[in-house]
């Protein structure tokens, strides 16, 4: 069976882990949107949407212990590991409620 020209879909190639990786690691320092990154790499915005999902999935999300500290000296501050390349640095007790909105937004559920 024929099809016209009009109606053939053309088939991307699969992009391969390894690249996805370097697609995805790109996206996070282009301080792009989603969408723009997307067009500009020539990908498939639903499919790049899809790759940031299950990478987002794949990372675990962060334990919180609370600490008390009774009979030891007040640090003067406070350093936060978020992953391995990134790190939240607490000096003054004014950026415990930034850091706390920080936090919450980065754990949300967020889309492309």
């Amino acid at each position: 069976m024929k099809t016209s020209k009009g109606s053939r879909r053309r088939r991307s190639r699969r992009t391969d882990a390894a690249r996805r990786v370097e697609l995805l690691s790109a996206f996070d320092r282009s301080g792009l949107s989603g969408a723009a990154f997307a067009r500009q790499q020539g990908l498939n915005y639903t499919t790049f949407c899809g790759w940031r999902q299950r990478r987002a999935a794949a990372q675990p999300s962060p334990g919180f212990v609370q600490v008390e500290l009774t009979h030891a000296p007040v640090p003067s501050e406070l350093v936060i590991e978020l992953n391995a390349h990134a790190r939240m640095r607490i000096a003054s007790a004014g950026q415990i409620e930034l850091a706390v909105r920080l936090l919450q937004a980065l754990n949300a559920t967020t889309s492309c």
